[in-house]
């Protein structure tokens, strides 16, 4: 939700930027579709590019512009932040992760790779101090 209200954001002031009409609302639909993954960015842009057409095609194509850098944005620096703060993993171990399970299991990996990431690292980080209390623990009864 905080990534999708990032791209709520960028998109309106991209729309201000450029002059559409209607920026917020349609900045608040771009917000809100952005939640669906994959194909959300797409819906949400589409009622863009359908009011730019109104005004002009190179205002259409400023549209499709406008969203590329915003999802850029948020792909590339919002959200390995967000992510990473949330689930305290650095962002570059995001990025690694995302662009290494990406080559080898392609978008559905890269769908589970955070969550399974996390959730490995848990259980690692338990074992691990589940082996140091017990060593403690002998390394006193000796």
């Amino acid at each position: 939700i905080i990534v999708s209200c990032c791209v709520g954001v960028l998109v309106t002031i991209g729309y201000f930027i450029i002059g559409l009409d209607y920026p917020l609302m349609l900045g608040v639909v771009a917000m809100v579709t952005n939640v669906i993954p994959f194909i959300g960015p797409w819906i949400g842009t589409f009622p863009g590019v359908v009011v730019g057409l109104f005004d002009s095609p190179t205002t259409a194509i400023l549209v499709i512009v406008v969203v590329v850098i915003a999802q850029q944005i948020e792909s590339q620096i919002i959200s390995p932040q967000v992510m990473g703060r949330k689930l305290s993993i650095h962002p570059l171990t995001i990025i690694f992760l995302l662009l290494a399970v990406g080559n080898f299991a392609g978008i559905v990996g890269m769908l589970l790779a955070i969550p399974g990431y996390a959730v490995a690292k848990v259980i690692v980080s338990h074992i691990w101090r589940l082996v140091l209390l017990r060593k403690k623990h002998t390394d006193h009864t000796s």
